[in-house]
């Protein structure tokens, strides 16, 4: 079987011991080692009998093993890839785990150290870069491209056709009409709703129809003044 290291002990590191059971129980597949995390307060801990092994620095110490990130944060959006970067340079390999329950259709393509979680479902010809994160239940229709580094949380519908860059961050429960382009390094609000292409990186954007977060306030503000009059 393969060795596998899982990057960060949160929850979605939780999450990627119960994928790696799902598989094994179809085809043993995988020896989960342990995790690794740069939270001190972790170290030596035990989370679903896999003990917290030291900070990902320590990964020199692990070779002839597989790397999985469940590593993710909307504020700062680059960690996913700078951990990836890091380990990589340093020869370190990742894999790829995708749920049993999870419906590929024809020629979907899957990157590298890419995550997948229960009950996803990807349409045909959709492709997905390295080191992605879906949660649970995401539906990402026909012909749509998802960049490096990207993050999912659950729930997720994206219509066909859409682009998204590398490094953003979707919120759980977010929509998208058709043919929509998501620009790098963004982070969309759960329960947002993307009609329109959005091309200003680095930014947060919420709502029903999306908007940017500083004008989403401003608007709320305004009506909540006109409902004090």
């Amino acid at each position: 079987m393969n060795k596998i290291i899982i990057l960060g002990a949160g929850g979605s590191g939780h999450d990627i011991i119960s994928i790696i059971n799902s598989i094994n129980i179809i085809n043993k597949t995988y020896e989960i080692i342990g995790f690794l995390d740069d939270n001190p307060k972790l170290y030596g801990k035990e989370f679903l009998g896999y003990k917290v092994l030291g900070e990902i620095k320590m990964l020199d110490y692990y070779t002839d093993v597989f790397f999985i990130s469940s590593i993710a944060n909307p504020v700062n959006r680059i960690v996913r890839q700078d951990i990836y970067n890091r380990i990589k340079t340093q020869g370190g390999r990742f894999c790829s785990l995708v749920h049993p329950s999870a419906i590929l259709y024809d020629n979907v393509e899957i990157g590298d150290g890419v995550v997948i979680n229960a009950n996803c479902v990807f349409g045909t010809n959709v492709k997905i870069g390295d080191n992605v994160h879906f949660g649970y239940g995401c539906n990402i229709a026909h012909e749509s491209i998802i960049s490096n580094h990207c993050s999912f949380g659950a729930g997720v519908n994206l219509s066909s056709s859409n682009r998204i860059g590398s490094d953003c961050y979707i919120g759980c429960g977010v929509s998208s009409a058709h043919d929509i382009s998501v620009c790098e390094n963004t982070l969309i609000a759960s329960g947002s709703s993307i009609v329109c292409d959005i091309t200003d990186n680095n930014d947060t954007w919420i709502g029903v129809p999306v908007e940017k977060l500083r004008k989403y306030y401003k608007n709320k503000f305004k009506i909540e003044s006109l409902k004090l009059k």
